[in-house]
């Protein structure tokens, strides 16, 4: 009975070897950290650093163990260190019989989600109580117990919250204190997921509302002072997210001058250049005395240009995006000259070189061109699609208001950007 015993435990022993037999590799040539993690479908995924040659990972002394113990990598079929490995796809080894399913990839992969037009609190807007729960889904997301979504690209890859972005129109018409819009998103920054927020026509006071141009509304200090508001909270989240240990770096524009002005930016996380045009990149500056003056956007244009041109982002993986589109029915035109309905705007006290919508969706599209793998999101239209303007993809984005409260997430790729584009729902 003894004897029975033993063989018993024997046999328990030899089997449970068996299911949770294990290869694994490691690199003694290799610079930089070696990531490992069990996927959905159970591969194992190694992620190397940026910069290593998958096709060549016997140059980085590539050795192995099975359960431990070391193994000629000849002795396993195919051999993997003369693999062509193909970046994110399964490879399967076998050694004595037993198959052992990995996944390789150069780089990080992380997920991007972008929403827009909330207006938290405006008469026909989202309440805070909703927008609460629409982030708290967010935040859940991939999470047990959460919304699981799955690219078609990455089917083992599991999508979280890793950077959030709002296109703009936060709250109600030039709200005084921002509380509403701070409260609905203050789920991103207690779970501190970055969560980075654009201005919109609703939130600062638009152009056409000055009384010189025949409207009901004045930019003057006191309502300057909302427009402070609103600039405000989309500094506050961008401090925010500095500060998580994450790597993000921020590069704002202006036009060098004193003048009030929006300042886009450039948020970079894990390789990536997210361009944040806030309610459009030529946005004009102001300034205001006994009267306000407006000055041509130039400036800032000009310092972007720099930058894709010359600095930093040149062929630089980007996600670029502004409150409007490019493309979106009759009215598009003359959001891009700041007209109200009857086509009144207001002037500027300077000379542009983008006088026409035409002028500057040209120069704009120009400016795209010269970033890696780029792609354009935008809101205000409160409907998603996807339209092409010379040559540069513009997804438009739904709202919070409708009952799909459609998002976009992003399959991002260090390095490399957007992969992979998914419409979702988080209600």
């Amino acid at each position: 009975m003894k004897n029975k015993k033993w063989c018993i435990l024997l046999f328990l022993a030899v089997v449970c070897t068996r299911v949770y037999a294990q290869m694994e590799f490691s690199f003694s040539n290799l610079s930089g950290e070696v990531k490992k993690s069990v996927q959905q479908d159970g591969s194992v995924l190694y992620q190397m650093p940026l910069g290593t040659d998958l096709t060549q990972l016997s140059s980085y002394g590539m050795s192995a163990t099975v359960n431990g113990v070391s193994v000629d990598c000849a002795d396993i079929h195919p051999n993997p260190s003369t693999t062509f490995i193909t970046d994110g796809e399964i490879e399967v080894f076998v050694y004595e019989g037993k198959a052992y399913s990995f996944r390789f990839t150069e780089g990080a992969y992380f997920t991007a989600i972008i929403f827009s037009d909330p207006h938290v609190a405006q008469d026909d807007g989202t309440s805070v109580e909703a927008m609460q729960g629409y982030v708290q889904n967010m935040v859940n997301m991939g999470k047990e117990g959460g919304k699981q979504f799955r690219f078609s690209s990455m089917p083992s890859y599991v999508p979280t919250a890793d950077i959030v972005f709002c296109l703009g129109d936060m709250d109600k018409d030039s709200e005084s204190s921002g509380s509403n819009f701070k409260n609905a998103i203050a789920g991103f920054n207690d779970a501190q997921v970055p969560f980075i927020t654009l201005v919109g026509n609703h939130d600062l006071l638009p152009d056409y509302w000055h009384e010189s141009a025949g409207a009901d509304k004045a930019l003057n200090l006191l309502t300057a002072s909302q427009n402070t508001t609103a600039l405000r909270i989309v500094t506050d989240q961008l401090d925010k997210a500095k500060g998580y240990d994450l790597g993000i770096t921020v590069t704002r524009f202006t036009d060098g001058t004193s003048h009030t002005q929006a300042e886009p930016f450039v948020l970079t996380y894990k390789g990536v250049q997210f361009y944040c045009g806030q309610t459009y990149w030529f946005q004009k500056p102001y300034s205001i005395g006994l009267s306000t003056t407006y000055y041509a956007p130039d400036g800032v244009i000009a310092s972007l240009e720099d930058y894709v041109k010359n600095g930093a982002g040149r062929d630089k993986a980007a996600v670029w995006m502004q409150h409007y589109p490019f493309l979106y029915g009759s009215d598009c035109d003359r959001w891009w000259l700041d007209q109200n309905d009857g086509g009144k705007t207001i002037a500027i006290s300077d000379e542009t070189a983008y006088p026409t919508a035409a002028d500057k969706k040209q120069k704009l599209a120009e400016l795209i061109k010269y970033t890696k793998n780029p792609v354009h999101f935008s809101g205000h239209v409160h409907s998603p699609a996807m339209m092409t303007y010379n040559g540069i993809n513009d997804y438009t984005i739904g709202n919070t208001l409708t009952s799909a409260a459609p998002a976009y997430i992003l399959l991002c790729k260090e390095n490399v950007g957007v992969v992979e584009i998914k419409e979702v729902s988080f209600k």
